[in-house]
Order: structure tokens, then C-alpha cells, then sequence
């Protein structure tokens, strides 16, 4: 099960950064296209769309063996794409004060710009931990909750994110499509001993509830968790997304709370868990 929990992570990842990464270049798009209708803006503003391409590079290289800290350094990187792109963009504006209409239109932008970049400093916080995102290693391990503080940034900051990058009605929280049944028991992943020994099944109705979704999706119910836990919360009781990455794994247990039966949400508990610190799948 080590490579299937391996290969979920990993596309989970490249899916929810791309995800995250091309509602920010969609919004910088329209403020392009806006801006390059005036001809004495053109280069500046070239200049700066052009610095997005490591975000995307950076997502593409997620790989099975990615450590959480790398994933941290991603968002870092996000932010430092922000705030570089506030700098120029405010340089443009000085260079270019005839323009009021670009002014005003910009200024809203380069505010979205510092929510994200907000977003993505509180979300590098949550990311931390030199073991990889799969968490599964050759000899097998017992599931182990994510830390409490941990999951509690990584879900503040992508909120943060998601409110800026995604458009009203972009995403849906609760989307799922496989069965009942399979959902369930993708909660010993998330709580089972090394010593029953998480099954082949388990993974498989985990990827399936991955490629279920879109990233999007994961994104939504991300940032729809609600608070954590201290001292983490059963997995048969658990409610959403960021309390199954932080929830018991003292004894295997299904899932079996309606609002947690989601794919997006069993999806977004996986990213959780695989992101945040100390974090780890059965195996």
C-alpha cells in the first residue's frame, strides 16, 4: 500500500496547487489584459506576469518523496511571487500616475495580491516536517494524527487563499460520487495499527475519492473546516476535513458522519494530513 498512498499524494498535490496557482494567473490575466491596452504600461507589466511560471514549476514537481517542508516551500514561494508582484506593480503605478483608472483598478489587485500572500505565509507555517507527504515508509507504521497547531494554519491560510482565487460557485465542498461504503472505511487510513495492517482496499477507495473531485473541490472544503480539535476527535466522529487530519488513531474506526462521507472532504483530509506536521497514513 506504501506506492498507492505514495501515488494519491502526490497527484493530490499537483491538482490542488495547480488549482490554487491558476486562479491567481487568471485574475493577473484580466488585470493583463486591461493594462496592456495602454502601450506605455506593456513591458512593465510583461515583466511581471512572467515570474508566475515558477509557481507552476514548483507545483509540477511534486513528486511521491516530497517532503512536507518542500510543500511549505511552496507556499513560500507563492507568497514571495506576491509580494514581489505587489513591489512591481506599485513601481508601474509610480512611473505611471496619469492613468487613474489603471490606478484604481490595479490597487484593488495588488490588495488581493497581500490577502494571498498572507494566505500563503500562515499556510508555510503548517507545512513543516522533514518526513514525505505520502508518510508511508517500506516497514509499515501506525496512522498519527497531524498536529493540532499545524492543521489549524494550513487551514487559515488556504481560507484565506480559496477567498481570492476561487469565484463564487468555484468548487463544491461536499461533491462525491463514489459509494457510501467505499468512503467509510477510508477512516482506518487515517487510524488504523501497523499491526492489522492497512489494506489494499483502503488506498484504492481513497484514490478513488481523489479522482472523484477536482482540485478545486479539496480547496472548498479545506477552507470549510471548522476548528480543531485539541486532542483530536474520534474518526467515526469527525465532521470535516481538518478534524480527520487531526483525529484519533488509538483504534481503527470507519467513517460515519454524513458531512464527512464526502469525497471532496475525504480528499481535503488526506492534503491535511499529508501537509501538516507529524501527520501520517496507516500502513
Amino acid at each position: 500500500m506504501k506506492i498507492k498512498i505514495q501515488s494519491i499524494c502526490a497527484t493530490l498535490f499537483i491538482s490542488l496547487f495547480l488549482s490554487c496557482n491558476n486562479g491567481v494567473i487568471e485574475e493577473l490575466q484580466k488585470q493583463r489584459d486591461f493594462i496592456l491596452s495602454i502601450s506605455n504600461l506593456r513591458q512593465g507589466f510583461l515583466d511581471i506576469f512572467t515570474s508566475f511560471g515558477n509557481m507552476v514549476s514548483d507545483t509540477l514537481s511534486i513528486k511521491a518523496d516530497t517532503k512536507k517542508e518542500d510543500i511549505g516551500k511552496c507556499f513560500t514561494n507563492i507568497e514571495e511571487t506576491m509580494k514581489t508582484t505587489k513591489e512591481k506593480l506599485k513601481d508601474v503605478l509610480a512611473k505611471n500616475g496619469n492613468y487613474p483608472k489603471v490606478k484604481g483598478e490595479v490597487e484593488k489587485f495588488i490588495e488581493k495580491l497581500g490577502i494571498i500572500e498572507k494566505g500563503a505565509k500562515e499556510a508555510a507555517e503548517g507545512a513543516i516536517g522533514g518526513d514525505a507527504i505520502s508518510g508511508a515508509t517500506a516497514s509499515g507504521q501506525d496512522a498519527v494524527a497531524a498536529d493540532v497547531t499545524s492543521v489549524t494554519a494550513l487551514v487559515k491560510g488556504i481560507k484565506g487563499i480559496v477567498g481570492v482565487v476561487l469565484k463564487q460557485g468555484e468548487g463544491d465542498p461536499t461533491a462525491t460520487k463514489t459509494k457510501d461504503a467505499q468512503q467509510q472505511t477510508i477512516g482506518k487510513l487515517f487510524s488504523e495499527k501497523k499491526s492489522n495492517g492497512g489494506t489494499e482496499v483502503q488506498a484504492a477507495a481513497a484514490s478513488a475519492s481523489i479522482g472523484a473531485i477536482s482540485g478545486t473541490d479539496i480547496l472548498r472544503a479545506i477552507a470549510m473546516s471548522g476548528d480543531v480539535t485539541i486532542g483530536g476527535v474520534a474518526i467515526n466522529e469527525v465532521k470535516d476535513a481538518a478534524n480527520i487530519a487531526a483525529g484519533k488513531t488509538d483504534s481503527a474506526q470507519d467513517l460515519t458522519v454524513g458531512s464527512a462521507k464526502k469525497d471532496a472532504v475525504i480528499a481535503a483530509g488526506i492534503a491535511l494530513r499529508a501537509m501538516a506536521k507529524g501527520g501520517k497514513f496507516a500502513k
